[in-house]
This record gives structure tokens, sequence and C-alpha cells, in this order.
């Protein structure tokens, strides 16, 4: 007689958790599918209908923790109107919430060769879903920006962001964060992108001039 296995809704999540914890006890390297399974209290082959692979496991694990550093940012930038500032405290919460995220900090430190391809050669899902984040949280402070520049100048901050994330610097974070803010608004204030001016009043705009008459 077969054995069916419940699958109750919020399995992936349960799966993701367990693999969370597998890999921080572990490593990226020595955590198995079946390691991910006992922590989560189910089959391996209830493991493999959610992520047919440890490398997809891995993979939807990256994007999950990446949704938290977007909901940081989207609530430091909530608090500016202004370009600036917003891009500045988003920049400065991510290098301050990488440096407290467990996970993060146990890969770079004990297992940098095998998780540094999410971030790095394989790690354009992750830069995109971030720059595409940036954009709709920043396009409405800066209504006058065509897209496509703002886009690409996210795209740069993003990957640049990344690095600072692998390679911290020795400079504080708000000295970073107000650095790579600063690269970025200069970049979107070249001529091509600014505003033009409303045309100058003619003397038609005003009515007819009364000459005067010389004495």
């Amino acid at each position: 007689m077969a054995v069916s296995v419940e699958v109750r809704p919020g399995t992936a999540e349960r799966i993701l958790d367990a693999a969370f914890d597998a890999v921080l006890d572990f490593g990226l390297s020595r955590t198995t599918v079946e390691d991910v399974a006992q922590r989560a209290g189910l089959s391996r082959q209830t493991v493999y209908r959610y992520f047919p692979s440890k490398d997809a496991l891995i993979v939807a694990l990256v994007s999950r923790e990446e949704e938290q550093f977007i909901e940081g940012v989207r609530e430091a930038i909530g608090a500016h109107q202004d370009l600036g500032p917003a891009i500045a405290d988003g920049i400065r919460f991510v290098l301050g919430f990488a440096r407290r995220h467990p996970l993060l900090d146990r890969l770079l430190a004990t297992d940098p060769q095998a998780f540094l391809p999410y971030l790095t050669t394989r790690g354009l899902p992750v830069i995109v879903r971030a720059r595409e984040a940036m954009l709709e949280l920043l396009a409405p402070r800066a209504p006058h920006l065509p897209l496509d520049a703002l886009r690409g100048a996210l795209d740069a901050s993003t990957r640049a962001i990344v690095s600072y994330v692998l390679t911290p610097s020795e400079r504080p974070d708000d000295v970073v964060a107000a650095d790579v803010a600063a690269m970025v608004m200069a970049t979107l204030r070249h001529p091509e992108l600014e505003p033009e001016p409303a045309p100058a009043p003619s003397d038609a705009d005003h009515g007819p001039t009364e000459r005067r008459s010389r004495p």
C-alpha cells in the first residue's frame, strides 16, 4: 500500500527555511538535499517536487533573501522625496544589512568559492531584480528623467553595491553610500538629461510697449 505525503501550503517556504539553517550549519558545499529534507521533516522526493536540484534550491534561497534586502531598501527610500537622499539611504541600508545577515556573512567567510558565483558570474538575475526594484521606487522621484537613463545609472550603481558587499570598504557606510549616490546623481545631471528650461517671455507676451518720446 502506497503511503501518501500530505503537502500543505507553505511547504516551499518550509523547505527554504530548512535550507537556510542547513547552509548556515554546514556551508554551501557540504549541504545536501537530504540534509534539507530531514530538517524540513519531508522526504527527498517531496523536496525535489518543489526544487528539482540542489542548485535550483540555492537559487531560490538567494532570491528569497534578496527580497529581504529589497523590502528594507523600500522602507529606507520611502522616507525621502528627493532622489539623492533616497538613493543614499537605500545604499546605506544594503551595506549595513549585508554585514548583519548571518548567512551571507557565513558564506563569504567560509565558503566563498561555492557561493560567489551566485552573485558574480551567475548573478545577473540578482542584479536585474535589484535594479528594477530600485527603478520602480525611484522613478516617481525623478519624473523628468528618461527611464532608460535612470535604469542605466541604477544598473551601474547596483553592480558597485554588490562589489562593496563582497569586498567591504575600510570607509564608513555613510561615506560609501554618499559617494555612490553622488556618482549616480552626477550621471543623471548630464545636460542631455536635464529638463529644458521654459522659454523666456517675449515682449509680445506683455502687450505693446509704449515708446517714450524724447524731450
